[in-house]
């Protein structure tokens, strides 16, 4: 697991709202909320026992349907955490194989069978990608401070929204994808650090 949090300026949260709002324009406050806990705390919200992040890969990667793009998002200005589509995981190497370049992979996915022991793999790296310590409750409300003015000029998100938001924040509690944003785009993915993302795939290539 990691010991270190993920340090973000003000270049760097705009470079990662401005790439969400790319992809994702139907989003609202609640999925960009969802985005920053992500981008400052990776996939450590899920639970850090490896069998239980495994099931709830295997349950995920049984119920999709459809292949969902992109294949990596970065949510960390290239020094933080990656949203990776579970559709990547059929493409993932064995653990002692080089990594693959990101660009020889096929501009678009095909559904592939995953294998059992891609599943483990990519479980053990959700693991490595969470943070040893928890989510500190002052310091996470300290850093909503800071960023609120951006995000409200930014976004000029619904009173009703806003309130949503605010309770999560009081809990540092990570809030679910907006139903618009899941009815426009059925998110299926995974968070990983950049460092892990490494072991199997160039992604600078």
């Amino acid at each position: 697991m990691l010991t270190r949090r993920i340090a973000l300026n003000a270049g760097d949260l705009n470079a990662i709202m401005d790439l969400e709002t790319k992809l994702h324009p139907q989003g609202d406050l609640t999925d960009v909320y969802k985005l920053l806990c992500q981008a400052y705390y990776g996939p450590s919200h899920m639970g850090k026992e490896l069998t239980l992040i495994q099931s709830s890969l295997e349950k995920e990667l049984g119920k999709k349907r459809k292949i969902y793009m992109p294949v990596i998002q970065d949510i960390g200005n290239r020094k933080g955490f990656y949203r990776i589509s579970l559709d990547l995981i059929p493409y993932f190497p064995k653990p002692d194989s080089e990594p693959i370049p990101l660009s020889s992979l096929p501009k678009k996915l095909v559904k592939k069978k995953t294998e059992p022991w891609q599943i483990e793999l990519v479980s053990q790296m959700i693991l490595d990608s969470c943070l040893e310590m928890d989510v500190d409750l002052r310091s996470w409300k300290s850093t909503w401070r800071r960023l609120w003015s951006r995000i409200e000029a930014r976004y000029k998100p619904a009173e009703s929204v806003v309130k949503i938001v605010q309770q999560h924040v009081a809990e540092a509690a990570i809030t679910h994808h907006s139903k618009r944003f899941k009815d426009s785009y059925q998110p299926h993915y995974r968070i990983l650090h950049h460092k892990v993302l490494k072991r199997s795939f160039d992604i600078d290539a």
